[in-house]
């Protein structure tokens, strides 16, 4: 009995110092896991990160597109910034089009805010990533974010999303978005807007399709559901109608209502939506 009480005490003493060596390298496994992702997994308020790409509340970021040269690029940009835009955000389906106006651009204005949108793909957030990180876009743009299951797309996982975005780059996408159909038919605008927030920096929303109006009132329930969190509009907002919509948004995505049949930006239509939103902002005061 005493030899039996002994051996099992043995192994017991045994069985200890091994879960105390699998604790130890479980300890130093996370410890390197913590000190490889260092900056990573902190809490960033979307709220401060917009701020710091404009001085202006409510924000204009231009869409380029790239179906002209280089130089449409650089004059698009130009025009940007010359008359109270705040952004560009270039787009385009074709990737090496949009890469080699990216590295142009990117080049000759290293201190500008620009954007990237690729529209490839349905999915396309690792394309829309991996440019933003090679041309140090401070903001990337996704049609289909994942938040509303669609028929036109697979589910994907928000959390690759996540762990995929470079680090310092502002991610805008879209719930209830023009040319994609919810799966769930009822599923509301509100139930959208609350599972977006902690996905993506900035919750975006349109009309039902390019060039046509953002719903005011589809506006005013998103902000109602995401208090302070940064959210924009990505259609048919214009000098005559952003009146109904600055209160709820903080950034618009436009191209349609300030550019020609060729989509270059006209310089007096872009002045003409910052006074819009300037005269807007004094009246809501």
């Amino acid at each position: 009995m005493k030899n039996f009480m002994t051996g099992a005490g043995l192994i017991t003493a045994r069985w200890g110092l091994i879960v105390s060596m699998i604790a130890s390298l479980g300890a130093c496994v996370s410890l390197r896991t913590v000190q490889a992702n260092e900056g990573k997994g902190v809490d960033v308020n979307p709220r401060v990160e917009i701020e710091k790409l404009s001085k202006n509340k409510k924000q204009i970021w231009v869409v380029g597109y790239t179906n002209g040269s280089i130089e449409d690029a650089h004059r698009d940009l130009e025009t940007t910034f010359a008359n109270g835009g705040d952004a560009i955000v270039y787009e385009g389906s074709d990737y090496r089009k949009l890469d080699q106006v990216l590295a142009s651009v990117r080049e000759k204005y290293p201190d500008k805010v620009i954007g990237v949108n690729y529209l490839g793909a349905t999915i396309s957030y690792i394309e829309t990533f991996e440019l933003a990180k090679k041309h140090k876009c401070q903001i990337a743009w996704t049609d289909y974010s994942g938040i509303d299951l669609v028929k036109e797309a697979p589910e994907i996982s928000l959390h690759d999303i996540v762990n995929t975005k470079p680090e310092g780059v502002f991610y805008v996408s879209g719930i209830h978005m023009k040319y994609l159909t919810l799966r769930n038919e009822i599923k509301s605008i509100e139930q959208s807007a609350r599972q977006a927030i902690g996905w993506m920096d900035g919750v975006t929303i349109t009309g039902p399709g390019t060039g046509q109006a953002t719903d005011p009132e589809k506006a005013r329930r998103t902000r109602a559901v995401i208090g302070d969190h940064p959210m924009g509009a990505a259609s048919g907002v214009s000098p005559e109608n952003v009146s109904t919509l600055v209160a709820y948004i903080d950034y618009m995505l436009v191209n349609s209502s300030i550019a020609d049949p060729n989509r270059r930006i006209v310089p007096e239509r872009l002045k003409a939506l910052r006074d819009a939103i300037t005269a807007a902002e004094a009246k809501n005061k």
